[in-house]
């Protein structure tokens, strides 16, 4: 099974929730008000505890209680809004692709520790719309939890051979696979009909350089994969060291594109580990974080 047969499969994958896409339709119409908008969610009971389950957590932290989908909405304002419930719609839908060899824990420790990190480096990096760096975060190495499951035995040779030569994940996929993990996720991105800031920054996570008009995202989710996986590595680099994860000139680039500091970025790693445990517990209420002495 080359990559052409995955892409095929990725046709019986699930799908986005229609709630979401029919969000996004009317978001794109002038005037559509807040009750507009709750009415869709509402038609799906788990997609609506799920939006207000991450719009109670530490991830927004707003001041007081909300209980329905409109004030969430009056709140967040329409932007936010939308990508709240794609929050929700990617959370849901990847959680059940995970089978077989898949450490569904271990994935998405590292996604949303890497899409809090992403999301503080946009902030100080006057990315507009930081937001976006959080949902791409999350499905940076979605790839892999595709080939994981559907590919498990050539998933394990992946991860033995990085663990025996050190080598990057993407020359191992290349020698197992035939394919990287980003391309396989962006084309999952592009099956789900997600925006082209999405594929296109997970296709070139790797190579930020070649992200065109993404370039800056592109370094941001590099940088903070890397910062991420220090602490929760990723499916593929549980042995691997922390130093090795990285091209040192690609990551001296990356850096300098974003133009902050060392203590700027030490300041989003920490507060990102900070909330780490109360958005898994929002997001992903079943993973928890290892128990330290």
């Amino acid at each position: 099974m080359g990559f052409n047969n995955l892409i095929e499969d990725l046709i019986s994958l699930p799908s986005l929730p229609q709630a979401y896409h029919r969000c996004c339709q009317l978001l794109e119409q002038e005037n559509t008000d807040s009750k507009a908008l709750a009415d869709v969610v509402a038609v799906e009971p788990a997609m609506t505890i799920s939006v207000l389950k991450l719009v109670n957590s530490a991830f927004y932290n707003i001041p007081r209680s909300i209980d329905r989908i409109d004030h969430a909405i009056s709140i967040l304002g329409h932007q936010d809004f939308k990508q709240l419930i794609l929050t929700a719609s990617v959370v849901k839908v990847v959680d059940s692709l995970a089978h077989g060899e898949v450490a569904i824990d271990v994935f998405w420790r590292h996604s949303i520790l890497t899409a809090l990190i992403a999301r503080r480096l946009a902030l100080h990096a006057y990315i507009t719309n930081c937001e976006r760096l959080f949902i791409t975060g999350l499905l940076h190495d979605v790839g892999q939890l595709i080939y994981f499951d559907l590919k498990p035995k050539k998933a394990l040779e992946v991860c033995a051979l990085i663990n025996k030569y050190h080598i990057n994940v993407n020359v191992a996929e290349d020698k197992i696979l035939g394919f990287e993990h980003q391309n396989l996720g962006s084309k999952l991105c592009q099956h789900w009909q997600l925006p082209a800031w999405l594929d296109q920054t997970i296709a070139h996570q790797y190579k930020p350089s070649e992200a065109g008009e993404f370039e800056l995202e592109a370094s941001i989710i590099y940088l903070a994969s890397i910062m991420a996986s220090e602490y929760y590595p990723g499916l593929t680099d549980q042995e691997t060291e922390f130093d090795e994860l990285g091209d040192s000139r690609m990551i001296a680039q990356a850096w300098n594109k974003l133009n902050i500091n060392d203590s700027i970025a030490k300041e989003a790693l920490d507060e990102a580990l900070e909330e780490l445990e109360g958005v898994l517990e929002s997001i992903t209420p079943t993973v928890k974080l290892p128990q330290t002495n």
